[in-house]
């Protein structure tokens, strides 16, 4: 409990830039994160997941999880 107290005696007077920073370091990371997750998911446009979706419908015309049962596709927005 004695190290709790010594430490916040010190950073009595620099809490306001030890908060800079820390929001600072949280944009960077967050940053980072969506740009590692973009590479990692492969983000498509609505258009081109449609495609892919045409694509799949046509090339297995027994499935019916995303397609309607008359071809159609049932597009989601």
């Amino acid at each position: 409990m004695n190290t709790v107290n010594a430490l916040n005696i010190y950073l009595g007077n620099k809490r306001k830039y030890l908060l800079i920073t820390l929001n600072i370091v949280l944009v960077i990371f967050i940053s980072l994160e969506i740009m590692v997750w973009n590479e990692v998911n492969g983000l498509v446009s609505a258009e081109e997941r449609v495609k892919l979706l045409e694509k799949f419908c046509k090339e297995n015309p027994s499935y019916v999880g995303s397609c309607n049962r008359g071809g159609n596709l049932q597009k989601y927005d």
